[in-house]
C-alpha cells in the first residue's frame, strides 16, 4: 500500500498541478490580459501627459521669452517716444519764446515810434506856443502891423537855426 499512497501523492500533486496550470492560464486570459492592457493604457497616458506637459512647459518659456521681448520693445519705444514729446515740447517752447521775443520787439519798436511821434508832436507844439509868444511880442515891440505869414517865416528860419545848432 505504500506504493498507492506515493501514486495517490503523486496522482494528487499532477492534479494540482494541472490545476495551477489551468488557474494560471484562466487568471492570465481573463485577469492578466485586461490588468495589462490598463495598466499600459495608464502607462501610455502618464506618458502622454508627460510629454504635453513638457511641451506646454517648452510653449510657456517661449511665450515668456516673447513676453519678455515684447515689454523690452514697448519700453524701448515708450521711451522713444518720450523722448520724442520732450524734443517736440522744446522746439515748440523755443518757438514760442522767439515769437514772444519778436513780439516784445515789435512792442518796443512801435513805442519808440510813438515816443518819437509824441516828442514831434510835443516839439511843434511847444513851437507854436513859443512862435505865438514871439509873435505877441514883436507885435508889441514893433507895434506896426506884420502879417501872419512874416512872423510863420521868421519863426521857421529861427527853428531851422536853433536845430543846426544842436
Amino acid at each position: 500500500m505504500e506504493g498507492l499512497v506515493i501514486s495517490d501523492a503523486v496522482k494528487d500533486l499532477i492534479i494540482n498541478i494541472i490545476d495551477i496550470i489551468i488557474l494560471f492560464v484562466i487568471v492570465r486570459a481573463l485577469a492578466y490580459k485586461p490588468v495589462k492592457k490598463f495598466l499600459d493604457a495608464r502607462k501610455e497616458r502618464i506618458a502622454k501627459e508627460l510629454s504635453d506637459a513638457a511641451a506646454l512647459k517648452s510653449e510657456a518659456e517661449e511665450k515668456a521669452q516673447e513676453y519678455g521681448r515684447l515689454e523690452e520693445e514697448s519700453r524701448a519705444k515708450s521711451s522713444e517716444m518720450l523722448s520724442e514729446a520732450e524734443r517736440n515740447a522744446r522746439k515748440a517752447a523755443d518757438e514760442i519764446i522767439a515769437a514772444a521775443k519778436q513780439n516784445a520787439a515789435q512792442i518796443g519798436e512801435k513805442a519808440r515810434e510813438e515816443a518819437i511821434k509824441e516828442h514831434d508832436a510835443q516839439i511843434a507844439s511847444v513851437k507854436e506856443d513859443i512862435t505865438g509868444l514871439a509873435f505877441d511880442i514883436s507885435k508889441q515891440v514893433l507895434a506896426r502891423e506884420v502879417t501872419d505869414e512874416d512872423n510863420r517865416r521868421i519863426a521857421d528860419a529861427f527853428f531851422e537855426k536853433y536845430s543846426a545848432a544842436e
